[in-house]
Parts: C-alpha cells; sequence; structure tokens
C-alpha cells in the first residue's frame, strides 16, 4: 500500500471515528436530557393524569384521596422550579379551583340526591336502591346515585361498567330484597328518567357540571404539555 492510499485509508477511519463518536455523544445527551425532563415532569404528569380520571368518573379532587393537596405538594418540590413558567402558572391556576369545585361537587350531589329521594317515596320505594354487577366472580355494588350523579340513567351507566367484565348480570336490591334481574324496562330505570330530567335542570347541578367541563378541558391541554415537553427534549 503507497503513502497515499494509507494515508487516506487512515484519515477516513479517524473521520469515522470523530464522526461516531460525534454521534454516539449527542445520543447520549439526548438520553440525558429526556431523563432529566422525564425527573422534572413526571411527578407533574403522573398527578394531573389522576386528577384527569377524577374529572371523567365524576369525582371529588378531594376525596378518600385527597387529590388537591397531592397536587399542592409538586409545588413544594424542588423539581417544580424547573418547569416551564407558563406551565407553572396554568397548573396553580388549575390547582385554585379545586376547592371550589369540590364544594360544588358536595353541593351538587345533596341536590341530586334530594330529587332521587323525593321521586322514589313518590313512587312508594321508600329504601335505599343498590344495583349488584356479577361478572367472572366479581360483585361490584353500585348505589343509584351514581349513575344519576353521572347524568346517566342505571342500566346505561352499568351495562357500560359490566361490559369490561365480559359477560355479566344485573340485580337490583331495594332494601335488602332482590327484586331480580334489571332490564332497560324496570320501573326503577323508568323512574330514573324522570329524575335526570328533573336534575339536569337544577342549577347547582348544571354549575357543577360547567365548571367539570372547564377542568377537564385545562387538564387535557396541561398534560398534553407536559408530554410535549418530555417528547422534544
Amino acid at each position: 500500500m503507497g503513502l497515499v492510499p494509507l494515508s487516506t485509508f487512515i484519515t477516513g477511519a479517524c473521520f469515522t471515528l470523530y464522526t461516531q463518536e460525534r454521534l454516539e455523544r449527542k445520543r447520549r445527551k439526548r438520553e440525558f436530557d429526556k431523563k432529566m425532563t422525564e425527573y422534572v415532569y413526571g411527578p407533574l404528569h403522573r398527578e394531573l393524569s389522576l386528577l384527569l380520571e377524577d374529572l371523567r368518573a365524576f369525582q371529588s379532587p378531594t376525596g378518600s384521596i385527597d387529590r388537591a393537596a397531592d397536587l399542592g405538594f409538586i409545588t413544594k418540590d424542588y423539581r417544580y422550579d424547573l418547569v416551564q413558567e407558563k406551565l407553572r402558572h396554568r397548573f396553580e391556576g388549575l390547582q385554585k379551583r379545586l376547592p371550589l369545585y369540590a364544594t360544588l361537587v358536595h353541593e351538587a350531589r345533596s341536590a341530586t340526591e334530594v330529587y332521587i329521594n323525593r321521586d322514589l317515596a313518590k313512587h312508594e320505594i321508600g329504601r335505599e336502591v343498590l344495583f349488584q354487577i356479577w361478572a367472572g366472580g366479581q360483585v361490584l355494588s353500585v348505589p343509584i346515585m351514581e349513575p344519576i350523579f353521572c347524568d346517566k340513567t342505571p342500566f346505561d351507566f352499568l351495562t357500560e361498567k359490566g361490559r369490561e367484565y365480559g359477560k355479566f348480570r344485573i340485580i337490583v336490591y331495594v332494601g335488602n330484597k332482590s327484586e331480580g334481574e334489571f332490564s332497560n324496562e324496570h320501573k326503577i330505570n323508568q323512574i330514573s328518567k324522570s329524575i335526570l330530567e328533573e336534575v339536569r335542570k337544577e342549577s347547582l347541578v348544571q354549575e357543577q357540571r360547567r365548571e367539570r367541563e372547564h377542568l377537564l378541558k385545562e387538564c387535557t391541554s396541561l398534560i398534553e404539555l407536559v408530554r410535549q415537553e418530555i417528547v422534544l427534549s
């Protein structure tokens, strides 16, 4: 091999090694940046996702697990200071609305319960109405309040839940007494339709649902922004 070809070979090899090393350094930096971004934004993404689940299920953010408090703890974490200022501002705005929403949920549920009890009593059903979904060896109990508060008839609500388990049956109880299998034509489901109409006109319920829609949109938007920060890192 002559000197010129040898020199060309060595130069090419060195350039290849340099290029590979440079690409490897860039890859390692991207991985490091992504891990750091996930480390910073991960807690925020997790708590916002849990809040979104609560909102979709018509649950208050201050239930047995105090979601509002959990969100507050994030702001005291040193990683929170590394989050984009604009995103922090929007997150804190969302956080401030949660206590008001929790109060609205409580008041709207109380108002809904009044309509349920009144209409059931009107049809001489003065005891608690409870449904049970029997599926795959499991039993899920659902009081009549839950579907009504979620703006659905009991049959529609329970059918959606039951489909998650595959094959299922729905049993209705009045007090401790079983009234057998529940259906769309069942008397209690028909009564529920008139209760729903009344509840939808209730001002507290309307206010709670408007606030819920706002929180759903803002929470979804914030989650998307956090995901973009992680993906773009």
